[in-house]
């Protein structure tokens, strides 16, 4: 193999390198952003759990049963 080759194969595999680790960091973001949009859903539901419990109890206490 001559060295042009050597050089060739060597930035070759390093291109290849980079590529593999910018499809991880993709995937990542991904995984991060999916997590992401979960935890805002979770937070919405509980937020919205808290304001039916605020609004039965204020229901509650209107008729005395608090």
């Amino acid at each position: 193999m001559t060295w042009q080759q050597e050089i060739d194969e060597a930035v070759y595999l390093e291109r290849e390198r980079a590529n593999a680790a910018e499809r991880r960091a993709d995937e990542a973001k991904r995984r991060a952003d999916e997590a992401k949009s979960r935890a805002d859903e979770a937070e919405r539901r509980a937020d919205e759990a808290e304001r039916r419990a605020d609004r039965y109890e204020k229901i509650l206490r209107e008729h005395g049963l608090l």
